[in-house]
């Protein structure tokens, strides 16, 4: 867990205390940094193993599974409970009531704003996912689905951006990457249809953090 979680990890620590056999089960605090929640990052963190480019946790002798995941599971094989709602978090300045909600999986974004009282104003940016790397969608007749981690609904003041500009090859985006990928290469070769060139520079291993869009300047 990050290290600014406190009583979440004092709780944890709290229940575990009480498990037999204590001690099969460790809480590790980590440094808060995004994105230090990423399956590869958190490896390396904690194990100081490398990932193989275009491999996945297992090639590295470790299998990852977030809370979320764990329940889902427990659920199945020991109450026969079927994953059919998760806990989301809905935010952005245009909601009316935002908060974390339990959602049905398929529920459409439109019932979803009536539940939370409607829109204070239209929203201009509509994302499923984080602020980071989540997806802008285009229709409130989209569903939410069982990986849906949240949906931000966006004013214009929050969802302004500068337009686009040819790449000033500044690195920003090479020094973030917690990938080690050359973002600004990829960009580039991606803009003049060069995908033999993108190939070449591993574009599969991109986590979709969103670091680089966000130092970009």
């Amino acid at each position: 867990m990050e290290s600014n979680k406190k009583e979440a990890i004092a709780a944890l620590k709290k229940e575990l205390a009480g498990m037999k056999p204590a001690g099969r089960i460790k809480v590790k605090k980590l440094r808060t940094r995004y994105p230090q929640g990423a399956e590869k990052q958190m490896i390396a963190s904690l194990l100081g193993r490398e990932v193989p480019s275009g491999g996945l946790p297992m090639d590295a002798g470790v299998i990852v599974q977030n809370v979320g995941t764990i329940l889902a599971i427990r659920d199945a094989v020991v109450l026969r409970i079927p994953l059919f709602s998760r806990c989301m978090t809905i935010a952005g300045g245009a909601i009316a009531r935002p908060g974390n909600y339990k959602i049905r999986v398929g529920t459409r974004l439109a019932d979803i704003v009536e539940e939370c009282g409607g829109f204070i104003e239209k929203p201009a940016k509509i994302v499923m996912g984080g602020p980071l790397c989540g997806t802008s969608v285009y229709s409130l007749d989209v569903p939410v689905v069982k990986g849906t981690s949240g949906v931000l609904f966006l004013t214009r003041k929050e969802a302004t951006h500068a337009g686009y500009s040819p790449c000033i090859r500044c690195g920003a985006c090479v020094a973030v990457c917690p990938m080690g990928l050359l973002p600004c290469d990829l960009g580039n070769a991606a803009e003049k249809e060069r995908y033999d060139l993108a190939r070449a520079l591993n574009p599969r291993d991109c986590i979709m953090c969103g670091c680089c869009s966000y130092v970009c300047p």
